[in-house]
């Protein structure tokens, strides 16, 4: 079993250079919500699935650096979980529906419009972490709580089928346990 999450000295302000890092990493930055939801709007949802995708990427290296092949689900989702909390993007959890698998982000600044974008972030994550090929499909938006489905690539085509023609989320859900 992997150790606990320890976001002690995770992120790291130099201020003389005016520098902000996580982990020693290259440098980051800190943008207002709505200029990264602007830029993504004129970039399309092709470009910002992969601008989603890099960022889950980088994620999921740092997760997979932290822990071994052999660690716990709760183990993953936690450290996943923690470096989500780290760059901004809400709380992760697990909720499991029969054989499906949920993933909830709750306060993600995001918000609905910026659920494409959570998903692709989560997917890169979960293929780099555990080096799993998944599709990650929003589900549902209610409040400050995103649910977002992990599936087969394959799958996803389906799901999104069936959201986008009026399946409610719980309904697809369900359709999926049973056509197992």
């Amino acid at each position: 079993m992997g150790q606990p999450f320890n976001p002690t000295h995770s992120v790291r302000f130099e201020l003389g250079r005016g520098r902000v890092s996580i982990d020693g990493s290259d440098a980051r930055l800190l943008v207002p919500v709505e200029a990264l939801h602007q830029l993504c709007a004129s970039a399309g949802q092709e470009s910002a699935k992969n601008f989603g995708r890099n960022i889950g990427t980088e994620l999921g290296r740092r997760v997979a650096a932290r822990i071994d092949g052999g660690s716990s689900v709760a183990t993953m989702v936690e450290h996943l979980g923690g470096d989500l909390a780290l760059v901004g993007l809400g709380s992760l959890g697990v909720e499991v529906w029969g054989r499906a698998l949920v993933l909830t982000v709750t306060d993600c600044p995001l918000g609905r419009d910026g659920d494409v974008l959570l998903a692709a972030v989560l997917e890169g994550a979960i293929q780099r972490g555990l080096a799993r090929d998944v599709a990650v499909v929003p589900l549902e938006h209610d409040g400050s709580k995103a649910r977002l489905l992990v599936v087969n690539p394959d799958t996803a085509a389906t799901v999104r089928s069936w959201l986008s023609s009026g399946v409610s989320w719980g309904d697809t859900l369900s359709r999926l346990n049973t056509a197992r």
